[in-house]
């Protein structure tokens, strides 16, 4: 197979609807939650194949990796596991919306345990990725904060992600020079392999990413740092088509393999409702 590495990653129907899909409109960059926002429920249609993509088709066809894809919401919990195995549940509910401008909402809402439940995560993301913004509400001081540039590569709430991860705000398709690897497999799926190269500062010095050819999901990322050395790597599992003929996966998993810790997220439940737009407001935060 001949790759291309010039360029920044499923066997096409046919030559008409390969040029249908790759020139729609409304495709945004890579968001990483859990990544979702790295992180990384998503809930989509089948693609397009062909080995002749390049990586930024790839990208393209890529349609996010937070928690949640479109409008609705999902019950998860969230296990936090130190280095010796020791674990910590928690019970959050995730909320998610798009405009019509491809303006990207998220929130974020702690229920359980009591001593951290009332705790908010808002992200609003922009198409441009710029002036997006995050903002964190902890119930211990009745008030929000705006999380500040250089916070957002830092961990969330004990976690392995990043407010950038968490909030799905990482945009690799704006912010990253990538190309394309051998093809692999994961999990069973046959995959693209994308090597992603920040082009301003970051803490990783490159990310591969897995995206499964049948389905153009994102099923294994890694984060490369100093030295090239692996830093993270966030993998998911059990996909499978809900009642709407759409994927949704059972579980992701976030793991430090400097610390030596693990942030697993398991999907409980999930809704494609219509949530309304004043639950995506910095006063919102405050409500009980």
């Amino acid at each position: 197979m001949n790759l291309q590495d010039g360029d920044v990653v499923m066997k096409p129907a046919n030559k008409a609807q390969r040029v249908s899909r790759l020139t729609r409109p409304g495709i945004t960059g890579v968001r990483v939650l859990p990544a979702v926002l790295i992180i990384c429920m998503l809930i989509m249609s089948c693609g397009v194949h062909g080995a002749g993509l390049t990586a930024k088709e790839v990208l393209d066809e890529v349609e996010g990796t937070v928690l949640l894809v479109g409008s609705g919401s999902a019950k998860i919990e969230l296990i936090t596991e130190s280095k010796r195995g020791q674990q910590r549940s928690n019970t959050l509910q995730i909320y998610r919306k798009e405009d019509a401008d491809d303006t990207e909402k998220q929130l974020l809402e702690y229920l359980q345990p009591a001593d951290v439940a009332g705790t908010k995560l808002l992200s609003i993301t922009k198409p441009d990725g710029k002036d997006s913004e995050i903002w964190l509400f902890l119930p211990a001081l009745g008030k929000e904060r705006r999380i500040a540039a250089q916070e957002m590569q830092t961990k969330f709430m004990g976690t392995d992600f990043t407010y950038e991860e968490i909030s799905g705000t990482a945009a690799y398709k704006e912010d990253y020079e990538s190309k394309r690897l051998d093809d692999d497999t994961f999990d069973g799926h046959k995959c693209y392999v994308l090597q992603l190269t920040p082009k301003g500062k970051s803490e990783y010095t490159f990310v591969k990413m897995w995206v499964w050819q049948d389905e153009f999901i994102p099923v294994k990322i890694e984060f490369y740092g100093r030295g090239d050395k692996l830093r993270k790597s966030l993998d998911t599992s059990g996909w499978k088509k809900n009642a709407k003929d759409k994927w949704e996966l059972a579980q992701v998993v976030m793991s430090d393999a400097i610390a030596g810790t693990k942030t697993i997220i398991k999907i409980m439940e999930t809704s494609d409702a219509d949530v309304p737009d004043d639950y995506f407001t910095v006063r919102y935060l405050r409500r009980r």
